[in-house]
């Protein structure tokens, strides 16, 4: 038997969008930890594989977007790893049928309800805990119990992102999140322009180059169109590696509950994001470190109703069909302004 034979592999499944990927980060490194080789499986329709390039994370990705992707991959690598890791978001009956053909053990966290007695059988299930981070629930998925999140488990390299000339210190922002599909989780745009016009006004030395994909670019044009002044746009522009180049030159990120917003904290970047329905404690960092994560929440008793964890349906149980959003309408720009700034003065950017 040679060596490589007697390598530990796992694989992790990786289902939902950027943010969900990074999440599974620390996960990785705990296995890795373990002494697994590990293998990433892109199952996202999202270009996901944009944020592990250089080897740091996974040894290897495998794109098994498709079916029958995932059919080749369960034929060709039947049990060729010791375990696979489906959370969440990757819990499909499809994905754990796979998972169960190439690997010895698996581990999930969530059991669809037509799985099948004999598949469920098969896999072994890890209860989500409440109250803890969403990266610490797929730490759990590793088998070693709770594991907090930190700075260095989250960490992510990235490479310089090259182009256009920027502002030698500027501020990352991203004014939509979820490609502005997820309404609930999105700032009026009318409450941004107020916003950095109200930071043009007072700070006039502030830079902010806005971030985003092509379904976001109308937004950033009427951002551009309010005449700001202290907005440059590259919405559209860039990659996903490109974006994170960017995100690893900034002083500071601001945004939503996104995935460049989780970008941020794996890059070490402080960050001051506006959150709605969704779960700061879930998805949030100021809990990993306050000093370096401002999470500008309302905390109405109807929330958080967006969480995969005991979601709070005292109002509605969804938050796409909330006919005023208050928890994120109720957040006055001027306000928001005043608690950015007391946040940027704390990290000598004013």
């Amino acid at each position: 038997m040679n060596s490589s034979e007697n390598r530990k592999r796992a694989i992790i499944f990786i289902s939902a969008g950027l943010g969900d990927a990074i999440l599974l980060v620390p996960l990785a490194k705990t296995l890795r930890d373990q002494g697994y080789e590990i293998t990433g499986m892109v199952t996202s329709s999202f270009p996901c594989e944009e944020l592990f390039k250089g080897g740091e994370v996974f040894d290897r990705l495998v794109d098994a977007r498709s079916k029958i992707k995932r059919v080749w991959l369960a034929l060709k690598e039947y049990r060729y790893y010791q375990l696979a890791v489906v959370n969440y978001f990757a819990s499909t009956r499809t994905n754990l049928l796979v998972a169960q053909k190439i690997a010895t053990m698996v581990h999930t966290n969530r059991i669809p309800a037509k799985t099948g007695r004999k598949l469920a059988a098969r896999l072994i299930y890890f209860e989500p805990q409440k109250g803890i981070h969403d990266a610490e629930q797929n730490m759990l998925l590793a088998g070693q119990g709770r594991i907090l999140l930190t700075e260095e488990r989250l960490h992510l390299t990235c490479e310089t992102a090259p182009g256009r000339d920027l502002p030698g210190h500027f501020i990352a922002l991203q004014i939509s999140a979820g490609h502005h599909a997820i309404t609930y989780k999105n700032w009026p745009i009318a409450y941004w322009i107020r916003f950095l016009k109200s930071c043009s006004v007072h700070h006039p030395a502030l830079r902010f180059v806005l971030l985003g994909d092509k379904a976001e670019k109308m937004l950033a044009e009427a951002v551009i169109q309010a005449k700001t002044g202290n907005v440059i746009s590259v919405c559209g522009e860039t990659t996903v590696a490109q974006a994170l180049g960017l995100i690893g030159r900034c002083s500071l990120f601001l945004g939503l509950d996104g995935g460049l917003m989780h970008a941020a904290a794996a890059l070490g970047k402080p960050s001051f994001s506006i959150w709605g329905p969704s779960n700061p404690v879930l998805y949030g960092y100021e809990n990993m470190n306050p000093e370096k994560h401002r999470v500008l929440s309302l905390r109405l008793s109807c929330s958080p109703c967006s969480a995969w964890i005991e979601p709070n349906r005292s109002r509605y149980s969804d938050p796409e069909k909330c006919p005023d959003l208050i928890c994120l309408n109720g957040l006055n720009p001027e306000d928001v302004f005043q608690e950015f700034s007391t946040f940027a003065k704390k990290h000598a950017l004013i």
